[in-house]
């Protein structure tokens, strides 16, 4: 009994031991099995959705990289530089493999070139299908020659010949160790079709996507396009989404080294909003034609306020209130910074007029408000013609054009030295007669008004700003119709002069002081030539200053020349040839520097170029982005924005006395408001798209984010240090 009760024992122990030898054996036919490839810096592996597959029945596999810290392979477009991944492949007969899926890829930055790639893991999905007489129980082996380029700051290029053994069976699959990597990279890929509709345009030198939402109210607070195709947008330059009447444009710069524009945008559009809601798909595919311009309609056009609806289109009331603010602007403008420089030349028409007599005035009342009156339709003309053309301008955009300010540099340097008595435009002030209140006196009264309009246009006065953004929003005829509103105000204390003449007697009486009052007019004069260099600097660099003082130089030998041997007191042959040389040599030079400095490459230097962070005036000021803003609005933090200009003096003032102050400094530390600089001394399409959501077209702009999502508080153009501080501890 006990030799029996052993071998019984015995025969159970190999019972189980042939039992695991056979399941054992038995388990390279019913699991996968995959070796993992390691290169340098990346292991790659290919792996299997299911543990098994059915004939007839497709499945899904994945190339899968592991990478190291900051190491990264790239999307099917690679960006500025990069190589994709590939597969070819060996499959058994009767297989079909589909193109990988890509999923949503991240800009990826290196040496000032943008990328799209991927770091850490990505699973690259393909479909395969078997075919449907597949044997049963016989296992098959997928094989593919896979390669990459795998970058940090260098790159190396890779490749691995991968393979996958997969059981065939034909019961229901199981669901391998991979499932949920592959779950979370199909989240990651884009949908194909969604409820947005996708619409493209060109936009000067942007590229625009127009999305649609559902529903007027479906949020989208940010978004990326990432192209399919090289060479269709700059990877460096940021991407601009902007809330307009036809749902979100998203704007990019068009690529510089494409030879031709785009005819079709297909890519992704990614957002972590999600495209059906919070949590859903953050990608979209688009591959939609570029349309004209003029086929999307009003649809690009601004949505006043960053998160208000859009506002309807002007009733009476609220024109006539646009009309009075634009005329109160207008006067108020008169009382600006920027148009001290030519203060000179209208308290000189003052004296000119009582000197004249009182029956001249309502004459030169009339010319100067019409010199003023075409101006700002000339100004109007211009920027309506560049809105209708693609272009996004504002108030002030002729002074973001490097010439322009060359130009009026060049003009109020001449007029400087008439001032200082270099030499005499037309006749002399101090000539009693006839003749200085004829068509010269005329034509100067013209000129002056359009002078007064050009250069105040880089201030913008209280009432102003938000007149001029809802012109820039209108149809034509009631932009036009705004403007001309503005142009009165301004003219208007001359007008009412001209309709009042017995307020002339207040003037003195012309005499000896009328020369020494015309030559401190001048310093004014030369005192705003000096700032007008300053800006030419920045917008050029030391070059174009140094290139314009040269030119200025000449022009003052030319003034010399016209006015030593252009005088009455010489005979009328050598005045002529004196007059024709000195003005030949002042238009010659100033046209040779406008035309020099127009071909001059933007500052790029310190101080000229727009810095990520600096210092001035005791505060630490950061580049505006969009993207920024967006990004410390996410984070909870407080953030104050200044669009400014560095021709914008009464912008500069606004900082000196309001920002600069000791008490907004110390406030702006304790409760660590983030200062963003938003420069529109060059033209930058992001701070105009910024201002035309506020509803304006001009700086200055001051807007104040809360802590912790509040809604923006806008101030007003003047702003005192009393002000701000009440704007930050309201917020509070």
């Amino acid at each position: 009994m006990r030799r029996q009760g052993g071998m019984q024992a015995w025969r159970g122990v190999a019972a189980l031991c042939l039992a695991l030898c056979l399941a054992w054996l038995a388990a390279p036919a019913s699991q996968p099995t995959a070796a993992q490839v390691e290169r340098p810096h990346v292991k790659a592996e290919l792996i299997a959705e299911t543990t098994a597959i059915r004939p007839g029945a497709p499945f899904w596999v994945a190339i899968r990289f592991e990478l190291e810290e900051h190491w990264h392979t790239y999307w099917r477009n690679p960006g500025d530089s990069g190589q994709p991944t590939s597969v070819k492949w060996r499959l058994p007969p009767g297989f079909a493999a589909d193109d990988i899926q890509w999923p949503i890829p991240k800009r990826i930055e290196v040496s000032g070139l943008v990328g799209y790639g991927y770091e850490s893991e990505v699973l690259h999905l393909i479909r395969i299908t078997p075919p449907g007489d597949l044997p049963v129980g016989k296992p098959v082996t997928l094989e593919g020659k896979v390669k990459w380029l795998v970058c940090k700051e260098e790159c190396i290029p890779g490749e691995a010949e991968l393979k996958l053994t997969l059981p065939v069976t034909s019961e229901v699959t199981a669901p391998s160790a991979w499932t949920e990597a592959f779950a979370r990279t199909r989240a990651q890929l884009p949908l194909p079709t969604s409820d947005w509709k996708p619409r493209a345009t060109l936009e000067g030198d942007a590229v625009v996507l127009l999305l649609t939402p559902p529903t007027p109210e479906t949020p989208l607070a940010e978004a990326t396009f990432f192209p399919f195709e090289e060479l269709v947008i700059e990877g460096a330059e940021p991407q601009a989404l902007t809330r307009v009447k036809g749902g979100y444009a998203l704007r990019m710069a068009r690529s510089k080294a494409a030879e031709a524009p785009p005819t079709r945008l297909s890519g992704v559009v990614a957002t972590p909003d999600g495209w059906r809601g919070p949590g859903t798909e953050p990608g979209l595919a688009v591959d939609v034609p570029i349309e004209p311009l003029t086929a999307l309609g009003d649809a690009l056009a601004p949505v006043v306020g960053t998160t208000r609806p859009l506002a309807p289109s002007l009733g009476w009331a609220a024109l006539l209130a646009t009309l009075g603010g634009a005329f109160l602007g207008g006067l108020i403008l008169n009382l600006m910074p920027c148009v001290l420089p030519v203060l000179s030349i209208k308290a000189l028409g003052f004296v000119e007029q009582a000197k004249a007599g009182q029956g001249k005035a309502w004459q030169h009342g009339v010319a100067f408000t019409a010199g003023v009156v075409l101006s700002f339709w000339a100004l109007a003309g211009a920027l309506l013609a560049l809105r209708a053309g693609g272009q996004r301008l504002g108030w002030g955009f002729q002074l973001q054009e490097p010439a322009f300010v060359a130009f009026l540099v060049a003009v109020l340097f001449v007029f400087g030295l008439a001032l200082f008595g270099v030499f005499e435009i037309g006749v002399g002030l101090t000539t009693v007669g006839g003749k200085a209140m004829g068509r010269a006196g005329l034509a100067g009264s013209f000129f002056t008004g359009a002078l007064a309009t050009v250069v105040a246009t880089p201030c913008t006065a209280p009432f102003m700003g938000s007149a001029l953004g809802v012109a820039l929003a209108q149809p034509d005829a009631v932009a036009v119709l705004i403007f001309t509103a503005l142009a009165l105000g301004m003219a208007s204390p001359y007008l009412l002069l001209a309709a009042a003449p017995q307020w002339l007697r207040f003037v003195p009486r012309p005499g000896p002081w009328m020369e020494s009052f015309k030559q401190l007019m001048g310093f004014l004069m030369m005192g705003s030539v000096v700032w007008l260099l300053w800006v030419l600097g920045l917008e050029v660099g030391a070059d174009g200053v140094a290139l314009m003082l040269g030119a200025l130089v000449i022009i003052g030998l030319g003034g010399w020349i016209w006015g030593r041997w252009g005088g009455y007191d010489r005979s009328p042959l050598t005045r002529r040839i004196a007059l024709a040389t000195g003005a030949a040599v002042i238009v010659g030079s100033a046209a040779a520097a406008v035309n020099a400095v127009r071909r001059l490459p933007p500052a790029t230097a310190a101080g000229a170029a727009k810095p990520a962070a600096r210092h001035s005036g005791g505060i630490e000021w950061e580049a505006f982005t969009p993207a920024r803003v967006a990004e410390l609005r996410r984070a909870g933090k407080p953030v104050f924005v200044d669009f400014t200009a560095a021709w914008c003096l009464s912008c500069k003032a606004n900082e000196k006395v309001a920002l600069e102050n000791d008490g907004v400094r110390a406030e702006i530390a304790r409760r660590g408001i983030v200062m963003i600089k938003a420069d529109w001394t060059s033209r930058d399409e992001n701070v105009t798209r910024a201002l035309a959501e506020f509803g304006r077209s001009g700086v200055p702009l001051y807007v104040f984010y809360p802590p912790n999502g509040g809604e923006p508080k806008v101030l007003p153009e003047v702003i005192t240090p009393g002000l701000v501080l009440e704007t930050f501890r309201a917020a509070s």
